[in-house]
């Protein structure tokens, strides 16, 4: 099979964009920068008003940002999109897998592990003038800082030393799988289907089905109908149907919420056109904010509890709006220092096929 995507808009668009001169992929991809940015800001509110973060519970605002932690799943539908977009922009080959993951690897470790190494001087600061490390970052150790630099924490019984990383092994799971397996995935909707049903059947083997990626497949798969649905191998009443099945199973397992907000986004990025400046910048800070909101919130909250006691909501919310401005400040700075740095490393590094003198954009299968 081949197909033509519409590969006009296949990189980051910047928040001004000369917007009388768009293509519908232009219009998608700023869709789903919109709903990068929302995802990152729900994790992110949804962890300012847990008192595991901020030492104190607002449940006014516990309950409005309960759904927050969804944002996660948002990310999982759109790389399930995004990743197999770009690939079929490329005219991706599985001989491709080595630059595909070196990229991916490229472009999200290194600054993942700069917010690992930052966790570990807070670590070995407060050891040296308290005497021990945060009980909250728990007992660290060569084993724990090693599989958290690999993403393996799932296989064994260590713990993330940034409780949100345990998404970016879970990425990397999906990164190996579609980087193999691409070819066959989106051969076409009947191979699609097949690797629906194989994926969830796998869900119910033993040990196969504990490894974290398999729990949350089908939320990546719902992002790949929403790819098929676009390029038009599958009919609206076909995607609609197939969407609703994957739903339906996402809700048994992880949850009905994940399954609500994974619907959701998939038909908000078919249906739907978002613009908004602010949106973009968030979306295109969204991995800074989603990597440091953590380590920047728990240290503002730290030291404002001590000038601003957190007695009644009113002063808890001024602690948590303030948070909130510093995590959208630091992340901006660390996506300008760190993150974009990497980015353009990886484009260097490991340039896609279309990134190089070539005649077609098709699939070549």
């Amino acid at each position: 099979m081949t197909t033509q995507p519409d590969c006009r808009a296949d990189r980051e668009l910047p928040a001004a964009t000369d917007r009388s001169d768009r293509s519908p992929a232009s219009d998608r991809l700023e869709t789903i920068d919109c709903l990068r940015g929302v995802a990152a800001l729900a994790v992110c509110c949804y962890h300012l008003t847990r008192s595991n973060l901020m030492t104190f519970d607002v449940p006014a605002l516990r309950w409005l940002f309960g759904w927050g932690a969804a944002g996660v799943d948002i990310f999982f539908v759109i790389s399930g999109f995004i990743i197999p977009y770009t690939m079929m922009c490329s005219a991706y080959r599985v001989s491709h897998f080595g630059a595909f993951f070196g990229r991916r690897l490229i472009r999200l470790a290194p600054p993942s592990w700069i917010q690992i190494a930052s966790m570990l001087a807070l670590f070995l600061a407060i050891s040296a003038t308290a005497g021990s490390g945060p009980a909250w970052m728990g007992a660290m150790s060569a084993s724990r800082i090693l599989h958290n630099l690999a993403y393996t924490v799932d296989f064994t019984r260590e713990t993330w030393i940034n409780p949100v990383f345990w998404t970016l092994a879970v990425e990397f799971q999906f990164y190996l799988l579609v980087g193999l397996a691409f070819p066959f995935v989106f051969a076409g909707k009947r191979a699609f289907v097949v690797t629906c049903v194989m994926l969830i059947l796998l869900r119910h083997v033993p040990v196969v089905g504990d490894l974290p990626f398999l729990k949350h497949a089908t939320l990546f798969l719902i992002g790949g109908a929403a790819l098929l649905h676009r390029q038009s191998v599958l009919t609206i009443r076909e995607y609609l149907i197939l969407v609703a099945i994957l739903t339906l199973v996402t809700a048994i397992r992880p949850g009905a919420v994940q399954a609500g907000f994974g619907c959701a986004t998939a038909l908000v990025i078919s249906f739907m056109t978002v613009r908004s400046r602010i949106g973009v910048f968030l979306g295109n800070i969204s991995y800074s904010l989603y990597l440091t909101h953590s380590l920047t919130a728990g240290l503002t909250a730290t030291v404002l509890t001590r000038v601003i006691a957190p007695t009644t909501a009113g002063p808890k919310m001024i602690i948590i709006a303030a948070a909130l401005a510093l995590v959208i400040i630091s992340s901006w700075l660390f996506y300008r220092i760190v993150e974009r740095p990497f980015i353009e490393l990886a484009k260097r590094t490991f340039p896609r096929p279309a990134e190089r003198p070539r005649r077609s954009v098709e699939l070549a299968f």
